[in-house]
């Protein structure tokens, strides 16, 4: 029997995602599709929203996707030449009718699969879905399922420091210039420290509840659990190509995709505050995965 996989990358940020999906896309039989992060669940689910004065649900980021295509038609920039950004506008539609209604979404992947009888695999990697709620990573094992795929899921974790730290740098480096010379990398990590105790960048860190949320609606068999700090080596390649069950080119793990080089150090100081924060973290992972963590992630020196 021909296999039919379904691969939902559900993140972490700044974990090596672009990397993963980079080394998977190589393969013959495997088909991405027209981007990396197709950004659909986290804009359909309704418990992510904002409470209205009659108790129901907005999501503005869904609101904030359907408003871009509107401009485009507006301005009349919908499915003529753009130049450098006709790529993006092409596939607005599309993305949106996703959105709209995600069976669309469903079936787009199932036509990636029925219209190359080499590929074996398709999948989606957004990093933004680490904090999807347990109903929702149902929805998309049912509709996948529906369509006779079998799911492998995802979900790499980085140092929680040394993410939120690495995601700084990003911020800065896609910056223009001038801004990259006013945001302080320090002070940015400071606030984030005092201000997002709660927050979203918070929750990305929180892996305990994504490894939850995930293992009530997965079978173990069904999720590979990865770590940046030993992504890039012939071990992890062996388990990822063992996971998937279908033939996979050899990983170029020389190669790091969009890492963020360290111009400066933090403070000691700031970044012992931050893995305190994160005890609840450190001391998960440490429980899940064993004594091995001590060894890939430096934040354990500070407890």
């Amino acid at each position: 029997m021909a296999n039919k996989i379904f691969i939902l990358g559900v993140g972490a940020q700044k974990c090596g995602t672009t990397w993963l999906h980079d080394q998977l896309s190589m393969n013959d039989n495997i088909d991405m599709g027209f981007t990396k992060e197709y950004h659909i669940f986290d804009a359909i689910e309704p418990s992510r929203g904002k409470k209205m004065e009659d108790g129901s649900l907005r999501n503005g980021l869904r609101e904030k996707r359907f408003r871009s295509l509107a401009r485009l038609h507006a301005n009349g920039k919908l499915g003529i030449n753009q130049g450098p950004s006709r790529k993006k506008r092409k596939f607005a539609a599309l993305k949106l009718s996703f959105i709209d209604n995600v069976d669309t979404y469903f079936d787009y992947f199932d036509y990636l699969y029925l219209k190359d009888e080499c590929v074996e695999a398709v999948g989606d990697i957004t990093p933004n879905y680490a904090i999807l709620k347990p109903e929702t990573f149902n929805l998309i094992r049912e509709g996948v399922g529906k369509r006779g795929f079998d799911i492998r899921v995802f979900f790499l974790m980085r140092d929680p420091v040394e993410r939120i730290w690495s995601s700084v740098r990003m911020k800065k480096r896609a910056l223009w210039a001038q801004r990259q010379k006013e945001l302080d990398e320090i002070r940015y990590f400071q606030n984030l420290l005092e201000k997002d105790s709660s927050g979203i960048k918070h929750k990305k860190s929180s892996y305990s509840s994504t490894v939850g949320n995930l293992e009530k609606v997965f079978d173990a068999s069904e999720i590979y659990f990865g770590f940046y700090e030993s992504l890039f080596s012939k071990e992890s390649y062996c388990g990822i190509l063992n996971f998937m069950g279908i033939p996979l080119k050899d990983f170029q793990c020389d190669s790091v995709i969009n890492a963020s080089p360290k111009n400066i150090d933090l403070p000691v100081e700031l970044v012992r505050r931050m893995v305190v924060r994160h005890s609840d973290t450190y001391s998960f992972i440490l429980n899940k995965f064993g004594d091995k963590m001590e060894k890939l992630w430096q934040g354990y020196n500070y407890l």
